[in-house]
């Protein structure tokens, strides 16, 4: 998977982020996303496409495959990352959400799975998001002073998506207190 070509959506590195903490198999994915709290807050799935997603990423290479004999069941695929699948998954959750509006999903679900590699991987996600959300100001500012006379609508959307912003950059200061 070259990372310019594809990006898997956000659901599949839940997968690929339950999996680098233990291998498993579908039905045992699909109860971790459904009974988590915090996880089934931001992402639902439909237990035929979780099992449809497993596929996806074991045939990018993502992921593996064991056949673990049950005792009183058949046998079922246990699944587990690959090192391609370990680097993809590090690297989504370092890298800060590109747009506003994925902030409440992407950005959470990076921040789910950052808590959870420790301290240092969350603030440097926390930071990372932060510079973003900077830019984003600095860019909407010259975009709003490179119109010669805006009239008040305009005006008030470049100020209000810049109070979203800085709502969000509040938002990440009083996220990085609880870490």
């Amino acid at each position: 998977m070259s990372h310019s070509n594809y990006s898997p959506p956000t659901i599949e590195y839940i997968l690929l982020g339950l999996l680098s903490q233990e291998p498993g198999h579908g039905y045992s994915l699909y109860e971790k996303i459904k009974g988590d709290e915090s996880l089934s807050l931001i992402w639902q799935i439909k237990r035929s496409k979780l099992y449809y997603l497993l596929e996806k990423l074991e045939s990018q290479k993502l992921i593996e495959s064991t056949r673990v004999p049950g005792e009183n069941r058949p046998a079922r695929k246990e699944y587990h990352l690959t090192e391609k699948g370990t680097h993809a998954f590090l690297h989504w959750v370092e890298s800060p959400v590109k747009s506003g509006r994925h902030v409440r999903l992407i950005f959470l679900a990076r921040l789910y799975f950052a808590l959870q590699l420790g301290h240092d991987k969350t603030l440097y996600l926390i930071n990372k998001q932060r510079a973003e959300c900077r830019a984003w100001i600095e860019n909407l500012q010259t975009q709003l002073n490179a119109i010669e006379t805006p009239d008040l609508i305009t005006t008030q959307a470049f100020t209000f998506r810049i109070g979203q912003i800085r709502a969000m950059l509040d938002w990440l200061a009083e996220c990085e207190t609880h870490i």
